[in-house]
């Protein structure tokens, strides 16, 4: 598969961005980025993943959604 395309939504006051990556083995993991409505791409976050390893791009993509989810509802813990 060669047309291998981010994946982006809104999420509560930030955008998040995944992109699905080859990893070894024929797996596949994600790079996530958020940004805040507002901000600069300077102050954006981006994170890597590499230790889970999914069988398709699409659920690397699906999975880093939800961790990157997960990690906005932390920064906005009272």
């Amino acid at each position: 598969m060669n047309d291998i395309t981010a994946r982006s939504e809104q999420y509560r006051g930030f955008t998040i961005s995944v992109t699905p990556q080859k990893d070894n083995d024929d797996l596949w993991d994600f790079t996530y980025r958020l940004q805040r409505d507002g901000e600069s791409a300077a102050q954006a976050i981006t994170r890597s993943r590499t230790l889970g390893g999914y069988a398709a791009p699409e659920t690397a993509c699906t999975a880093g959604l939800e961790v990157a989810r997960t990690e906005v509802d932390n920064l906005l813990r009272p």
